[in-house]
């Protein structure tokens, strides 16, 4: 199918520097926002689970219902931030001044729908891996922009799955592209945090099943401890680069610039 209405190409590089050019602009912003909604919310769960497994009590009740709400609140604050960094990443590209005010309340706004949209997709990503794994790569693909169409467009969830899958068809193959890339950035940024945290787990002076104890119990500790850093960083890159993402889309095949996203601000 020939696309007729692209004005000028598609480039993956313009989707990463436009990402990380919207973050630099606007980091203090983009790290409060991700430290209160995403960091915190993980961190306090952490803290929560080391508290229970430190007094040997990880299958009683009280763990159960704390692990439970604490996922709770870390998967509603997870949603409200999604939102939040979509509005302060087209407020940018729009030329306009982020708010952090305006943003946790476009947040607060869209976060129930956008659990429905992670329902949905979840089930439907979760069929398509079980049959051979490239259907789930596809669904994942053509619904990479799911959430900016549906906080910025404000339709609804069946609509925005709809509105990711016309705005990345004919680029599919090069936003698949985009995701590999994200993937190894991932693994890197993982394998660094760690690694710096190596220095606290190393133990010095035990016997050799001791040590070995000791070692393991420390990277149980350390993984609780940054997972929720690792988090907040792969939130804040993955919403942002989205929201841009979704830009560079409508750009390219609508012939629109950010001016046209205008209506997440009304």
């Amino acid at each position: 199918m020939t696309d007729t209405t692209v004005t000028r190409r598609f480039e993956i590089g313009r989707v990463i520097s436009g990402t990380f050019s919207v973050i630099g602009r606007n980091f203090g912003t983009f790290a409060l926002l991700a430290l209160i909604l995403g960091g915190l919310p993980n961190l306090l769960l952490s803290l929560v689970q080391i508290s229970f497994v430190g007094h040997q009590q990880v299958f009683s009740p009280q763990a159960i219902v704390g692990s439970v709400v604490g996922l709770v609140v870390m998967i509603v604050a997870a949603f409200v931030l999604q939102a939040a960094i979509v509005h302060a990443t087209v407020a940018d590209l729009n030329g306009r001044r982020v708010v952090l005010g305006e943003s946790l309340k476009v947040g607060l706004r869209n976060w129930l729908p956008l659990v429905g949209l992670a329902i949905l997709m979840t089930l439907g990503l979760m069929v398509g891996f079980v049959l051979l794994i490239v259907p789930g790569i596809i669904l994942a693909v053509m619904w990479s922009v799911t959430v900016p169409a549906k906080v910025v467009e404000k339709i609804g969830v069946m609509a925005a799955f709809q509105r990711s899958r016309d705005l990345t068809r004919g680029r599919r193959w090069a936003i698949f592209g985009l995701f590999v890339l994200y993937v190894i950035a991932v693994w890197i940024v993982e394998a660094a945090i760690m690694a710096a945290f190596m220095p606290f787990v190393l133990s010095k002076g035990a016997s050799a099943p001791e040590a070995m104890a000791g070692f393991n119990s420390s990277i149980n500790l350390v993984s609780m401890v940054a997972s929720p850093l690792i988090a907040t960083i792969s939130t804040l890159v993955t919403t942002a680069g989205g929201a841009t993402l979704y830009s560079e889309l409508r750009g390219t095949r609508e012939g629109v610039g950010p001016e046209a996203l205008a209506s997440v601000f009304d």
